[in-house]
């Protein structure tokens, strides 16, 4: 292998792999444009299939700009351009700042592409259990489900395959210490969004976010740990493993893998394998993306099934950002700490 070799050139048989697995993953996004995602049908008004590309037609005619230019953004074209640069990394950017900084910026993106998908989730939701009104997802929402998701581990893959050749510099200190010993008041900041990001999440678990008011519909009311469970009750897998994944457990175990990481003493290199890893786990924590999809459905979705909003979709949005401030913070902390464990002493 050359130095300043590419992740293809690397190890061809890896890279054959890799190759093929986003092969695959490019065909299913192909393919997820064509079938339809949903069918809904409607008492007295009847049944309607909705195609991806269908869905973002329709509201553009409708006047709903923003909501089709997102959708658009997020699960038409992006998921086709980070095809692209994920190939690009791999095929033909050498080891640098340059190619790592890509990778880390498609890693934090890449969820925004289950916008879609989370749209149909809120409405299978609210849909279920209701005689007049019923949707069923169909095989386009499980095409681009396996696609998305499918690359966003090639992406994890190339990203633990870059930052795999970065050798980190020697410290001076290598005793096991505590990032809430040595990162000062980063630290003691850290700690209290960790704190909060794990009341609000908390709480977002069981208070409702919505609740159907409409006549001739059940008055049911949904928060985040009810999500799964209703998707277990409607027999719907494929959204059942998404919601309880990326809605409940990964936010779980990224909240306590900080507060460990803040607590646990460690080697300054254990240190940054910890950051390293927690931040690959963030990409699969989707409450921001569950909350956009949640006000997209208020800004049109009333026409269906008209739903008041509760105190759980606040908490749901602080939740959401506090758990984003946890990991920047979390992130500035391990900064200061290890600044200090490389200090020299006195």
């Amino acid at each position: 292998m050359q130095p300043g070799a590419s992740l293809h050139a690397e190890s061809p048989w890896r890279s054959r792999i890799w190759l093929g697995v986003m092969g695959l993953a490019l065909s299913l996004q192909v393919l997820a444009l064509m079938l339809p995602f949903m069918q809904v049908d409607i008492f007295a008004k009847g049944s309607e299939s909705f195609s991806l590309l269908r869905t973002v037609k329709l509201m553009w005619d409708s006047g709903l700009w923003i909501i089709a230019a997102l959708i658009t953004g997020f699960s038409v074209i992006f998921p086709f351009v980070k095809i692209g640069l994920l190939l690009r990394a791999w095929l033909r950017m050498p080891p640098g700042p340059g190619r790592t900084r890509l990778l880390e910026w498609m890693g934090r993106l890449g969820k925004w592409s289950m916008l879609d998908p989370f749209s149909v989730l809120v409405l299978v939701l609210l849909a279920s259990d209701q005689w007049a009104v019923t949707a069923t997802t169909n095989l386009g929402v499980y095409a681009f489900l396996t696609a998305v998701a499918t690359t966003m581990w090639l992406s994890i893959a190339a990203t633990h395959f870059d930052t795999s050749r970065i050798r980190e510099h020697e410290h001076r200190d290598h005793r096991r210490q505590s990032l809430a010993r040595r990162s000062g008041w980063w630290g003691v900041a850290a700690l209290a969004s960790i704190a909060l990001a794990m009341t609000c999440f908390g709480l977002a678990l069981n208070v409702p976010f919505l609740r159907i008011n409409q006549f001739l519909l059940t008055d049911e009311a949904y928060g985040v740990l009810k999500v799964p469970l209703t998707m277990l009750h409607e027999r719907n897998w494929p959204l059942a493993f998404l919601s309880l994944v990326c809605l409940i457990l990964m936010p779980a175990v990224v909240l306590l893998a900080e507060l460990a990481a803040w607590l646990v003493p460690a080697r300054p290199r254990m240190h940054l394998w910890r950051r390293r890893w927690i931040a690959l786990a963030r990409e699969w924590c989707m409450l921001d993306v569950m909350g956009l999809a949640l006000g997209l459905f208020l800004l049109e979705g009333q026409k269906l099934i008209r739903t008041d909003i509760e105190h759980g979709l606040w908490l749901l949005v602080v939740a959401a950002v506090s758990l984003w401030l946890s990991g920047w913070i979390l992130a500035r902390a391990t900064e200061a700490g290890m600044q200090r464990m490389d200090a020299p002493k006195a």
